[in-house]
Parts: structure tokens; sequence; C-alpha cells
């Protein structure tokens, strides 16, 4: 009579688990890479939209938003003008460009909710940087009613890449635990004297240019600034200027429009505030020898970090936090004195950011992208020829 087996040994089902460990092995990456996937496909879709949001808008207004809307510099050029002026997230600005496309992204009720003619602003420029606000004419003219709490702590599904996983709701900037440790830093109503918390994040920025926000004030171009001397800096939409199509004479295909950015390491990181019109809140393009292309983790660690990376006004905060910041791939400058006036773009898909340029087409602009090609890609009238295998 033939005896039963009782079951699988032990030595056999060890076998069994590791075939099953190895094809999870293998399969793990596939997974990956087909979600990963998947998320760029909405990023992609997302920096499209907001790419005819602004074609939109410039067909209805016959001119591109303004990257930000801050009419006390009105008058300045990039000789007069400063980081310290238009790029001071304690200073009046007013709405910026993402603000003025949400009734062409299909969020009109939002842009009702925002008092955008609350801001009449003043036609400065100031006299007295060292004291701006005693200086004004006015302080009712600094009325910042445009981004009330509704506004500005929305979430907007279109300014969210899900790649990015610290875009998650509630990550916001600037909290009133921030306001309590660290008022000096506040955006404010400056006509209630109240701080303006809890800023929803997002991860596109209008492509103010290659240089910093000051460098092409007004959209006047600051030639002899870095990387290129002699090239022109000025992109599509930034401080205190929108352009028109016809402006844009290396050809809507050639420009930059909408460019990714990440959201910043915690609450006192401004970067990727899709309501805050400043340099890396809302506006990328910043391009530098110290952090050449998207993504280039370049730059030195704490206390030293002068690695002519972003410009970021709360830098001496972040830097004791995030003494590897350069290698995380969010390099920022943390010595005294700086401003949020240019950021590069970043993100977290694997090689590069996605772009969308001025013709509302989307390219993925690699990491490895030529440093004067990407200068030129960031700016509307460089007179570079440039083909799409360039980037």
């Amino acid at each position: 009579m033939a005896r039963v087996r009782a079951g699988f040994t032990l030595i056999e089902l060890l076998v069994v688990i590791a075939i099953i460990a190895v094809l999870i092995a293998l399969l793990l990456p596939a997974v990956q890479a087909a979600r990963e996937a998947a998320r760029r496909a909405q990023c992609v879709n997302n920096a499209k939209q907001l790419a005819l949001g602004v074609m939109n808008f410039e067909a209805a207004n016959s001119t591109f938003p303004k990257g930000v809307n801050e009419p006390y510099l009105n008058g300045l050029t990039p000789y007069t003008g400063s980081d310290a002026l238009g790029s001071d997230e304690t200073e009046p600005f007013g709405p910026n460009w993402a603000i003025m496309i949400l009734p062409y992204i299909e969020q009109a009720q939002l842009y009702n909710a925002s008092n955008v003619n609350g801001y009449p602003g003043w036609a400065g420029p100031y006299n007295n940087v060292a004291n701006p606000v005693q200086n004004a004419p006015n302080a009712n003219l600094y009325n910042m009613d445009w981004c009330n709490t509704t506004v500005r702590g929305t979430r907007l599904n279109v300014f969210v890449c899900p790649t990015d996983a610290n875009n998650q709701p509630g990550a916001f900037f600037y909290t009133p635990s921030d306001y309590q440790n660290y008022p000096q830093y506040a955006p404010m109503d400056q006509m209630k004297g109240i701080p303006l918390t809890n800023w929803a994040r997002g991860n596109y920025g209008a492509v103010q240019g290659n240089t910093d926000c000051d460098h092409s004030l007004n959209d006047l171009d600051l030639y002899q600034a870095d990387p290129f001397p002699g090239m022109a800096k000025s992109g599509v939409m930034g401080e205190n200027f929108g352009v028109k199509l016809a402006e844009i004479t290396d050809g809507t295909s050639n420009t930059a429009c909408i460019a990714e950015l990440r959201v910043g390491l915690n609450s006192m990181d401004i970067r990727g505030t899709w309501a805050l019109g400043l340099g890396m809140a809302s506006l990328a393009g910043h391009a530098k020898p110290f952090n050449p292309t998207p993504n280039n983790k370049n730059g030195l660690s704490y206390p030293n970090c002068g690695d002519g990376g972003d410009e970021m006004q709360n830098g001496p905060v972040l830097g004791p936090l995030f003494p590897n910041a350069a290698q995380q791939g969010m390099g920022f400058n943390c010595g005294s004195g700086m401003y949020n006036s240019g950021g590069q773009s970043r993100s977290l898909h694997p090689g590069g950011v996605n772009v969308a340029f001025c013709d509302g087409s989307v390219h993925f602009i690699k990491n490895s992208i030529s440093e004067q090609v990407w200068a030129a890609v960031l700016c509307k009238h460089d007179g570079y020829i440039l083909s799409a295998d360039q980037y």
C-alpha cells in the first residue's frame, strides 16, 4: 500500500518563496515605471491645461498675464530695481498669473472669490527702500484682499504633479506657527496689518526668463548678467510684465511658457506656492553656472551653501534644517540678504522636467540639456535657432 505524502518539505517551501521573491523583484521596477508613466502623463496634461489657460487669456486680453502685479515697481529698470523690492514676500505684491487665468481653466468661481480689483497698488517707486511702508503715499493702497483665505488656501488639482509626494493636502507655505516663530518673513496684508498664512502648494511656474526677477523687471533685460553675457534674459511672464505674442520673436514653439517646480522642503520653503507670484513660488526659470540645468545637485552644504542656487529669503532658517539641500536637488543660497528672486525648474520625475511651450506643446526637458540651450529655451527673444533634438 503506497504512502500518501503529507505536504511540502521545508526546503521546497523555501524554494517556492525564493522564486516568488525573485518574480516580485523583477516585476516591481516595471510596476513602478508604469505608475510613473501614468503620473507623468497627468503632469503633462496639467502643464498643457495651464499653458492653454495662458493662451486663452492672451486671446481675450491681447497679452499674457503678468507673472506678478507690482505697480510700485513701475518706472524702475533692472539697474534701479532690486531683489529686495520686487521679490520680498513681505511686500504688497498683487495677483499673479495663476490667479488671472482661473476663469480660463474652469475656475471662474474661485477667481470671483479673489478680489483682484481690491489691489489698487500704487505707482511708486519707493524713495526709501529701508522703510517702504511708511514711505507710501497712503497705506490703504496696500490692500491685499485678492489673496483671501479661500483663494490662497485652495488646492487645485491642475496645479498638482502627482509625482511630487510632498504636495499633499495641507502642505501649506507659511503656517500660523511659522508666523509665531518667524514673523519677519510673513506675507502681509499691509492695509489690515495681518499675516497671510496657509498658502496651498502647486508644481508649475510661469517662465520669467533665465535670470533673477529683477534682471528682467518690467520686461527690460539686464544683458550683462550671468550665465551668458550679452544674451537676452526675459521670458514671457515676470515681474510686472506679460508679453504679447508678437514679442516672442524666437517663435512660440521655441519658447517655454510653463515649467515644473518642486514643492518646498518644509512650510517655510516658498517653492511651489501657486498663488504667490514670486521667484520659485510660481515663477520659474532661473539658470546660472552654479545651478545650470533642471534638477542639478551642485552646491555646498550648510553653513557655506553660497552656491548661487535659488536665492531664498528664508534661506537662513532653512539652512540649519536642511544642511544638504543641494544634494537633495533643492539647493539654495542661505546667506543673509537673499530674496525669492530666482528658482530653477525642478521635478521628481526621473531625468528631467515637463515644460509647456508657448504654442501649447509640452516637452520633457532632460537634465542633461546644454546650459546654453536651456537658457535660450527660457527666453523669448535671444535669437537662438533651436531644434527639438537639442532639448
